[in-house]
């Protein structure tokens, strides 16, 4: 069974591509491409860097980069001494850590028709309590003069 590297750079020929189109396509340095395909990961950025360049790699390749991460993910714990057994979670994706338990919040109360109806309402009064005042204000500083609208003559009737 080939390794990590060789199983890589198998697919990758059998597709007929060279390591140079996919640094270009992938913007991954030719020499962590290269040492992706010797298993040297020494020479690598770390982190999760490397599952990127190994899911971009593969996603341009088309081969399932899922499987290739998990692959890689193997191929590293037996280079540096982890147990694989020990860690299940290799083989697959794991979920996040799920957050710490907090107390549970009440649900938001929303405000229904009647409700808003009744700001509104409130609002207009307001509106309108302002206006009065502003008014009567007005006439307190307005000229003292003769304030009061000209009487109307009475219109005759014709008949």
């Amino acid at each position: 069974m080939p390794s990590f590297g060789g199983e890589l750079r198998r697919e990758r020929e059998l597709r007929e591509i060279s390591l140079r189109e996919v640094s270009e396509a992938t913007k991954i340095n030719m020499r962590f491409l290269q040492a992706l395909e010797s298993n040297d990961f020494q020479h690598l950025p770390g982190g999760v860097f490397n599952k990127g360049f190994v899911r971009a790699y593969c996603e341009f390749i088309g081969v399932d980069s899922e499987s290739m991460v998990n692959a890689y993910l193997l191929e590293e714990r037996k280079q540096t001494g982890g147990s694989v057994a020990a860690d299940p979670g290799v083989l697959r994706r794991t979920a996040p850590e799920p957050a710490p338990a907090q107390a549970p919040q009440p649900p938001r109360r929303r405000l229904g028709p009647l409700a808003w109806a009744s700001v509104l309402l409130l609002l207009a009064l307001a509106a309108t309590v302002l206006v009065m005042w502003y008014a009567g204000a007005l006439e307190r500083w307005m000229p003292a003069g003769d304030s009061t609208p000209p009487e109307r003559e009475p219109i005759e009737e014709t008949t």
